[in-house]
């Protein structure tokens, strides 16, 4: 049988079929190029070499160069600047936060955001807590109560913060580009009944090779002791910040995700800042061969490579921008047998509690999955840190969402989202 998706959404772009091949229970799991050579395979066969300082460095490569130049060459688009003193600064700033691609009374239809006009306004960041944080511990939760008139914010206490910093909030936002959010609408996998249809068919998801995220996690500054207006001006170009529902947020950890790869790309940023990111690059060091002189750091501060610094200045990218170094990529499950680890000294470290050497971005997306009766695999992560190549999943009931977690919020009497309509 082959299970045809008529699209839904107004505009698609490049949306493929979804096929119905059966779904693999046993050691190696329904994933293409899981973690063997046809990775590093897989991987060559997309490489495309860079067409040089030309190249419009605010469009988005859909096919990989080098794993880290093209991590940057992504960093850099997401980050051109859109508006000088207003919200949106940068790009990423103007696409869907992952909570509003699905609605929490799927009967009522997908709205599209970008389509509403009062969109456009301040308040549109829709910060939260991390969902991984909260189902590892949900006494975590905080709310932030909103000034200016802007709703309460439900975000959470960071799991393990620095020792000097007790009462560290972090709020967290999941940006979706148009790739991503074209294919969640046009598959109609937005709410959990689509979701189940395509579980019951064994069907494979795959986004298309234009699909971005980014994940963003703010420190609430107050909850550091600092005083926004009395910031010095080497803080201000140190680190991103800005005013949310009337408070003042530092941004100090950003994953960014890629289809340019079968499994994606992952990439993960930091600024260099000792007071809001004082364990970075000290557990798992930090690589950067493109883009960091020198390449190879354990926390201390690095320079821009020149090749950097030029599609930075093409970009025009602002000045607290370059001040973000990548800790790292991560393109492979599996590196001579080894598992590979990826992550973030404030997403993974502080705010979710994940040990750095038991972080593995790869291998946690992998196991985001669906069940035909709607079961989600969120739980499944609740006392587990994933490494390496994914577990198999635990029946042929069970689909993968082609590592795309933002999948978990679909409702329809969904436990892990309060306020979800049921039937």
């Amino acid at each position: 049988m082959k299970l045809t998706v008529i699209s839904s959404a107004a505009i698609l772009l490049s949306i493929p079929l979804i096929s119905t091949s059966p779904v693999q229970t046993g050691h190696a799991p329904f994933l293409t190029g899981v973690a063997y050579a046809s990775d590093l395979q897989s991987a060559e066969a997309r490489r495309t070499p860079s067409t040089g300082s030309d190249e419009n460095p605010c469009a988005a490569p859909t096919r990989i160069t080098d794993p880290y130049e093209t991590a940057w060459r992504l960093w850099i688009a997401a980050h051109c600047p859109v508006n000088q003193n207003q919200y949106p600064f940068v790009v990423w700033e103007n696409w869907i936060e992952q909570d509003t691609m699905y609605p929490l009374d799927p009967s009522a239809g997908l709205k599209v955001p970008n389509a509403d006009a009062e969109q456009k306004t301040a308040t549109l960041h829709h910060v939260h807590g991390s969902p991984l944080a909260l189902v590892k511990d949900p006494s975590l939760t905080a709310v932030v109560p909103g000034l200016l008139g802007a709703a309460d914010q439900n975000c959470n206490k960071a799991g393990a913060p620095p020792k000097n910093q007790p009462n560290l909030i972090i709020c967290e936002e999941v940006r979706e580009n148009g790739g991503q959010q074209d294919y969640i609408a046009g598959t109609g996998i937005w709410n959990r009944p689509g979701q189940q249809k395509l579980a019951s068919a064994h069907a494979n998801i795959q986004f298309p090779a234009d699909a971005v995220e980014v994940k963003a996690d703010w420190i609430q500054l107050s909850s550091i002791d600092l005083d926004c207006t009395k910031l010095s001006p080497s803080f201000k170009n140190s680190i991103h910040v800005e005013m949310i529902h009337g408070h003042c947020f530092a941004l100090a950890g950003l994953h960014l995700m890629s289809k340019v790869l079968e499994n994606w790309l992952w990439a993960t940023f930091e600024p260099q800042n000792t007071i809001t990111n004082p364990a970075r690059c000290k557990a798992l060091g930090c690589s950067d061969p493109f883009g960091s002189d020198p390449a190879q750091t354990n926390g201390r501060s690095t320079k821009l490579t020149e090749r950097l610094k030029k599609l930075m200045d093409a970009a025009n990218l602002a000045q607290d921008f370059r001040n973000y170094r990548l800790d790292g990529v991560q393109v492979l499950f599996t590196d001579n047998a080894k598992p590979t680890l990826l992550g973030n000294s404030i997403i993974e470290g502080e705010n979710a509690t994940v040990p750095l050497k038991e972080s593995s971005c790869i291998s946690c997306h992998a196991v985001s999955a669906v069940k035909s009766d709607g079961t989600d695999s969120l739980g499944f992560l609740a006392n587990n840190n994933p490494v390496g190549i994914p577990a198999p999943l635990p029946s042929d009931d069970w689909i993968r969402r082609d590592f795309v977690w933002s999948l978990f919020l679909a409702c329809d009497n969904n436990p892990f989202r309060p306020g979800c309509a049921t039937k």
